[in-house]
């Protein structure tokens, strides 16, 4: 009887031995449907994901079942008026709100537009204890005016923090963009929902992954990120977590399992 008290107390410990400790701040952009399992490969205890989103407003059952907290996302106008029934549906804690309004091939959205949806969809949502984030800008030229633009747009706006993309190259070309966001916008936290190395050398890939998301770790005014993406790899591109196979490759094992 001890002895069999003793081996179960070990494979316990063992379990516990291999779970990793969740990294508060990395997070998954994933949203394929036509490869559901590929979920399966960071919903386990290896993994240090600890949330995710998919640009939409609820979790598909794959996402749902995943175990990893999804974040909602009102990607653009388009429903908007169903979006707090959705989050409270969930019992949500944090909302995201319109995705690249500043392009005119993502939601396209004036700051103006974008204020009054906020205000009249977004904003109810905070009596309930939504954290709220403001539209997600790109790092193009357009990104950041639009941002002031709309958050002057917008001063009754309770917005609790600040997502935006970035794309490029040059570790030292995305660490002056965070620092350019969090000095003209320094009243809010920062999420990095969208970001990559658009190198097409994967040991650049590798090294710009490898770097940035511990740097972004000791940033105490970045709350979270999310590297693009959790896709499976395809000729097009060197920045996916995923092989062919829907395999982690190593980005992939960099990013979901260190």
């Amino acid at each position: 009887m001890l002895l069999s008290i003793l081996r179960l107390f070990a494979s316990v410990i063992g379990v516990v031995g291999v779970a990793a400790s969740k990294n508060p701040k990395r997070g998954l952009a994933f949203a394929d449907g036509k490869n559901p399992v590929d979920i399966t490969k960071v919903n386990q205890a290896s993994s240090v994901i600890s949330w995710q989103y998919d640009w939409g407003t609820s979790p598909p059952s794959y996402l749902a079942s995943s175990g990893i907290p999804y974040v909602p996302m009102q990607w653009g106008a388009g429903g908007a008026n169903n979006f707090s029934t959705a989050v409270l549906l969930q019992k949500a804690k944090v909302a995201l709100a319109f995705n690249e309004p500043d392009l005119s091939s993502q939601s396209n959205l004036s700051p103006q537009a974008a204020a009054d949806l906020w205000k009249q969809y977004i904003q109810p949502l905070k009596s309930s204890g939504v954290r709220l984030g403001a539209p997600a800008i790109t790092n193009g030229p357009s990104g950041r005016p639009w941002l002031a633009q709309f958050l002057s747009n917008c001063t009754q706006c309770s917005i609790d923090f600040i997502p935006f993309h970035w794309y490029g190259e040059g570790l030292g070309t995305f660490y002056d963009y965070v620092w350019q966001m969090h000095g003209q916008f320094p009243n809010y936290p920062l999420w990095v929902t969208e970001f990559a190395s658009t190198s097409s050398e994967d040991n650049v890939v590798m090294d710009f992954l490898n770097q940035s998301i511990h740097y972004l770790d000791t940033l105490d005014f970045v709350e979270r990120y999310a590297w693009f993406g959790y896709f499976r790899k395809d000729s097009n591109s060197h920045y996916n977590l995923l092989d062919i196979n829907g395999e982690l490759n190593n980005l992939g094992r960099t990013y979901a399992l260190n």
